[in-house]
C-alpha cells in the first residue's frame, strides 16, 4: 500500500520577491541566522524597509533571503528579498495560531494568533494572512498572504 499524500503549498504563488532595506534596530532588524532559524515574519516599517516589528502588528510577509553586502560600517545586510504574497511557511510563537484563522507577528519573526479587534481602523483591515495548515510538531503554519 503506498503512502498517504502529502501536501504541501510553501512557496505557491510567491515571486516576484520585493527588494526591501532591513530596520537599523539591533535586535528588529533580519540576519542569515533569521532566516535559518524561520524567524522571517516582517512588517513594514519605513519606506521600503522591513522589520520584525513588536507583538500584534500587521504581518506583511516573510523574508526569504538577506544579502552578503552590507551596509557600510555595520554588520546589517544592506537589502533583503520579501514574500508578500502567495503561501509562505512560519514559526509559529504563543498564542498559538488557528486553521482559518489570522495571524500577526509576535516581534521575534514568528507568526501569532491575531487578537480580538472591535473595529477596523481606518486604512485597512487589522490584521492580514489566514493560516491554511498548522503543524504542532514542527511548530510552523502555512499561511496565505493573498
Amino acid at each position: 500500500m503506498s503512502a498517504p499524500y502529502t501536501v504541501t503549498n510553501e512557496g505557491i504563488g510567491g515571486g516576484p520577491f520585493l527588494t526591501m532595506t532591513i530596520i537599523d534596530d539591533g535586535d528588529k532588524g533580519f540576519t542569515q541566522d533569521d532566516i535559518e532559524n524561520n524567524t522571517t515574519a516582517c512588517i513594514v516599517s519605513g519606506n521600503n524597509e522591513v522589520s520584525k516589528g513588536s507583538s500584534g502588528d500587521k504581518l506583511f510577509g516573510k523574508v526569504v533571503w538577506v544579502s552578503t553586502d552590507l551596509v557600510p560600517g555595520t554588520t546589517r545586510p544592506a537589502t533583503c528579498a520579501v514574500q508578500a504574497r502567495g503561501v509562505a511557511r512560519f514559526s509559529v510563537g504563543s498564542p498559538a495560531p488557528t486553521v482559518n484563522g489570522m495571524v500577526e507577528v509576535n516581534g521575534a519573526g514568528k507568526a501569532i494568533k491575531a487578537s480580538a479587534a472591535t473595529d477596523i481602523p481606518a486604512g485597512g483591515h487589522l490584521h492580514r494572512g489566514q493560516v491554511i495548515a498548522v503543524n504542532s510538531g514542527d511548530c510552523t503554519c502555512d499561511v496565505w498572504l493573498g
